[in-house]
């Protein structure tokens, strides 16, 4: 161990990433599980920021906007050497915040020693979350369904004689650490083919690490996989396989392969005979949302409906006469409490809702009951309704006092920006289902349902979204949560794949994909849809 610290744990070793001027040495301290903090010291080349340097070690700093500093997320304490407050600090930061030491990881690039105490970072240590679901004795063979998500990824294994879901695990995606949001990795990819190899190799590990805690808890231990499906967006998909992502990052967005692909796991460092990923519905309209539409039944026969899978890339797809209208949106990673200052996980310490009282007092609840730490992304949403209900945030998003920030409890300020940088996603979501009901020539009244996927949508309050203007203008009971539909759709396939491959062969036949950035009435809609 490089210098003392009692009972701290250490993990020394130089770490040279490619510059000309003068070594400096950063030391990173971390909780570990028995409160003791562990420290990684590493010596690097000048000019490089505390964040590079910590995403080269694997310390996982949470930053969604891969480093650019606009997020606000990537924030150390300073506890020992010079790091003034940058003027991205001050914008995000309140002050409060910067006389107790903390910055923005991004922004930091010390030329002289520095010590910090990572304050937000995904826990890639963690052990993936493993559930049995079948009781009695597991079957030797076993097919495997998997959601690839940008963030979560969600295993099941599955009894191919009766279709059984056996058991469910699921862990962070490696990828967090290249950056939050599918375009931020994409940029990350651009970088070289050593960046894009790090971005497959880091989607295999993920899927390395869901098989090894699923042997022997969820299929036995001497049983084997035999077949892989794996529904996932067009970057994950094109990433997994390790093909270039050049295309699908530069305009005009084209994955460098649609259809579905099939090939050997072994290739992908995976036991098993085959791994199939579903076919692409547009540029950025994936697999995953091909697997959507199996496990909502939106392909067969019926009145108008919607499906809204909700994340960094929201997809959406309006069923009518025959037809299936696809588009997608940029939305960030808003919804998830990504881009907002005080934007985290929902886990405990994370606001969901507030009351505004008559006196303008603020009451926040949380989970668990604790000491507010953030807010969740649906907590955000909830928080803006009040908010907006007690005349604090006017229709317009503006803060009606001309503050930019309120305070919603204890070293939790709630930013003008923040709520601006909801409004843009709650917009371009919106402007995405009122263009397609457009196109298809039908209004919001004629949607029999509309069916809201993803983690975002099992907790969002439907009569709340639709008064702040995110979901589309519909009798609250019409909006179902479809839960983890990729997964859903995945397991479809995994039960019956020729079944499974004559339906999507159906779907991409009947699939027009809405190019919403190429419409001329887009901004217009766009900007009509910001207000709540």
């Amino acid at each position: 161990m490089a210098d003392g610290c009692g009972g701290c744990q250490g993990r020394e070793g130089p770490q040279e990433l490619a510059s000309a001027s003068m070594l400096v040495r950063a030391t990173f301290e971390e909780p570990s599980s028995d409160g003791s903090p562990v420290r990684t010291i590493v010596s690097f080349h000048a000019g490089h920021s505390l964040l590079e340097v910590a995403h080269s070690r694997g310390i996982a700093i949470n930053a969604p906007c891969g480093g650019r500093g606009s997020c606000g997320k990537c924030i150390v304490r300073v506890l020992a050497g010079n790091a003034p407050p940058t003027e991205e600090d001050r914008a995000v930061l309140s002050e409060g915040m910067l006389r107790e030491g903390l910055r923005l990881s991004c922004r930091i690039r010390p030329r002289t020693p520095v010590t910090v105490e990572v304050q937000s970072r995904f826990d890639l240590r963690a052990a993936p979350a493993v559930t049995r679901l079948a009781a009695g004795e597991l079957p030797k063979i076993v097919d495997a369904a998997v959601d690839l998500g940008s963030t979560s990824v969600q295993l099941r294994t599955i009894d191919p004689a009766t279709g059984e879901v056996l058991g469910e695990a699921s862990v962070l995606n490696r990828q967090v650490r290249r950056g939050h949001d599918v375009m931020t990795r994409l940029t990350h990819a651009l970088q070289g083919k050593q960046a894009r190899e790090e971005l497959t190799e880091d989607a295999r590990e993920t899927l390395r690490l869901l098989e090894g805690a699923a042997r022997g808890r969820i299929f036995p231990e001497d049983g084997a996989i035999r077949r892989w499906v794996v529904a996932a967006n067009s970057a994950m998909t094109t990433l997994l396989w390790g093909a270039d992502v050049t295309s699908l990052a530069e305009a005009p967005y084209t994955p460098p392969f649609f259809d579905e692909r099939t090939g050997p796991a072994a290739e992908l460092g995976l036991s098993g005979e085959t791994l199939t990923t579903f076919p692409l519905l547009g540029s950025f309209v994936g697999g995953d949302t091909a697997a959507a539409v199996l496990a909502t039944d939106l392909d067969r026969s019926g009145p108008p409906r919607m499906l809204i899978d909700i994340g960094t890339n929201t997809e959406i797809v309006l069923a009518h006469e025959g037809s299936l209208y696809a588009s997608s949106t940029p939305a960030g990673p808003a919804f998830e409490g990504g881009n907002i200052s005080v934007g985290m996980r929902a886990e405990p310490g994370a606001i969901v809702r507030i009351e505004v009282r008559d006196d303008g007092a603020i009451r926040p609840t949380t989970i668990g009951t604790v000491k507010a730490k953030g807010i969740c992304g649906t907590g955000l949403l909830e928080v803006l309704g009040e908010l907006v209900r007690a005349g604090i945030v006017a229709k317009d998003g503006a803060i009606a006092s001309g503050a930019d920030r309120i305070t919603l409890a204890r070293g939790v300020d709630l930013l003008q920006m923040d709520i601006r940088e909801l409004q843009l996603a709650k917009g371009a979501l919106r402007a995405a289902t009122k263009l397609l009901c457009m196109t298809a020539g039908i209004r919001d009244k004629d949607l029999a349902r509309v069916a809201v996927a993803g983690a975002f949508g099992t907790h969002l309050r439907h009569d709340v979204a639709i008064r702040l203007g995110m979901l589309p203008e519909v009798d609250p009971s019409a909006v179902v949560a479809a839960g983890n539909a990729s997964l859903e759709g995945a397991t479809v396939f995994a039960r019956d794949p020729e079944a499974a491959r004559a339906r999507l062969a159906d779907v991409r036949s009947r699939v027009r994909h809405v190019e919403l950035a190429t419409r001329d009435d887009f901004q217009d809609v766009f900007v009509a849809s910001l207000d709540f």
